[in-house]
């Protein structure tokens, strides 16, 4: 297959790129409002996994995306007016200052990108090259795989995947439970990454509890030197009978002398006496000339000596045998550094507009837990369904948890109620919607034209979004994903 060649990273896509791709998807106003609030949503929260993996050009795209979706297209949907569309869309209006200004923040990081490439790139991967097959053409516009990224296969190397992956969400949970005990809002979080003030805002909170720890230990010290002092003066001021009692005098406070007297406490200190007055100088007298000094006799040389006449040095050696030292030329600056090199799983495939399909990992006991879960309601003869939430994490996607929300359930449907609270829970719990598993508790495995309608909505923003059928009379499962075509026929169809 096409996708199981290896790759190499490709050229740094310029934000005129990414626009473009940005800006290629189809609005289709027969799709609900909330679906299309719902993709808003996501495409906000894949810019939040995308800043912490490193990928600062997917990262670009989806906000970009968002920008648009909720500026020019979601107030032109026929439901824009209803009170419930209202409602949904106030803060997403409210969001966008805050993404405008991080597209600001991480344009220089775009544009620094694609300078080092230029910089460090041999010239035969600088120029665009010819690519072989239509995968590697879409693969060389994917701004997941470009750059410094070091690009593995996640079908060849699932164990290294998902050791990555948990390693990856420790540390995430980490950082997150000490973001909440510092009192920092979650709203906060993702412009500051992308302003590159993460690690100086940590610093700075750590080092607001190192200073209350030290107040809570200075006032602690202050508290036992309070009680000992008490503690002596008690038994300075025990009385030596019980015949009578007199209060002693209480003394002028004095200051507390810490250095301790080097003499005993009986001999007094001695006080050193001044020094005597100076004699009054004598009167000046008249200055006498100084005595007179004999000359010194002149040397009178001595016939017969010669004075000594330096050795010529020896004459230098012939250097022409020696090569010739090259010219000095002028140091050119010093070049930064390479930045450090991020691992990344290409996409199992895309689709034809050229958005990634990328690889998806399930838990093997999925379809076990879901169909416990749901037995009772399988007793009884209705259906139940389950959203399966989870992660993406170095381009791949990862399903770590299974949420059963409100629903109303029929014998042949189960509708979700109060979303609101459902998709306020995935983004406190930084938790990405992947897609939903519903069972058909006396029929067979197939979607219905309704399940495939509702599988469209999850596919708007997410095209790796998919839909498991568990039937608990028949073993196998049903695992259904639509193509682009057959999302946009089931779109069109009114029912």
């Amino acid at each position: 297959m096409a996708s199981r060649a290896p790759l190499l990273p490709s050229r740094p896509q310029s934000i005129k790129e990414l626009v473009a791709q940005a800006e290629n998807f189809t609005f289709n106003s027969n799709i609900p409002f909330k679906h299309w609030t719902r993709a808003a949503e996501t495409l906000y929260q894949e810019a939040s996994f995308a800043v912490k993996d490193g990928d600062y050009g997917r990262a670009y795209m989806m906000l970009y995306r968002h920008s648009v979706l909720v500026l020019q297209f979601l107030p032109s949907h026929p439901q824009t007016k209803d009170p419930e569309s209202k409602k949904a869309y106030r803060p997403l209006q409210k969001r966008i200052t805050r993404v405008i200004q991080d597209l600001e923040d991480l344009k220089p990081e775009i544009e620094n990108a694609y300078k080092e490439w230029e910089r460090l790139a041999p010239k035969g991967l600088a120029e665009t090259p010819h690519h072989a097959s239509k995968y590697a053409e879409f693969a060389a516009r994917d701004p997941s795989l470009s750059g410094n990224a070091r690009i593995l296969d996640a079908f060849e190397n699932q164990d290294l995947a998902v050791d990555l992956a948990q390693r990856e969400l420790f540390r995430r949970d980490t950082a997150r439970r000490a973001t909440r005990q510092a009192g920092i809002k979650e709203d906060d979080v993702l412009s500051r990454r992308m302003g590159g003030r993460w690690d100086t805002w940590d610093t700075q909170s750590r080092l607001g509890d190192d200073d209350d720890l030290q107040r809570q230990m200075e006032a602690t010290r202050q508290a036992l030197d309070s009680a000992q002092e008490r503690r002596h003066a008690d038994q300075d001021y025990r009385p030596t009978s019980t015949s009578s009692y007199n209060y002693p005098s209480i003394s002028r406070s004095k200051p507390v002398d810490f250095e301790q007297p080097r003499y005993p406490a009986s001999t007094p200190p001695l006080i050193p006496s001044k020094p005597p007055r100076q004699p009054e100088r004598p009167p000046k007298d008249d200055l006498q000339p100084p005595p007179l000094v004999p000359l010194v006799p002149r040397k009178v040389p001595l016939a017969q000596y010669q004075p000594l006449t330096p050795t010529p040095p020896p004459p230098p050696k012939q250097l022409d045998d020696r090569p010739s030292l090259p010219p000095k030329e002028e140091l050119s600056p010093t070049l930064p550094h390479p930045k450090k090199e991020r691992l990344t799983f290409k996409p199992g495939a895309y689709l034809e507009n050229g958005d990634p399909v990328r690889s998806l990992f399930l838990p093997k006991d999925l379809r076990q837990t879901f169909l416990d879960i749901a037995s009772e309601n399988t007793r009884q003869g209705l259906e139940m369904c389950g959203i399966l939430c989870g992660t993406p994490i170095n381009n791949a996607l990862f399903v770590r948890c299974l949420l059963i929300p409100e629903q109303k359930c029929t014998s042949d449907t189960c509708e979700t109620q109060n979303e609101t609270s459902m998709f306020d829970y995935c983004m406190n719990e930084d938790l990405l919607v992947l897609g939903w598993i519903h069972t058909h508790p006396t029929q067979t495995c197939f979607m219905s034209s309704r399940d495939l309608h509702t599988q469209s909505g999850y596919q708007v923003m997410m095209p790796e979004s998919v839909a498991i059928v568990c039937a608990p009379k028949f073993k196998p499962s049903y695992v259904k994903k639509l193509s682009l075509d057959l999302r946009d026929i089931v779109t069109n169809y009114r029912f």
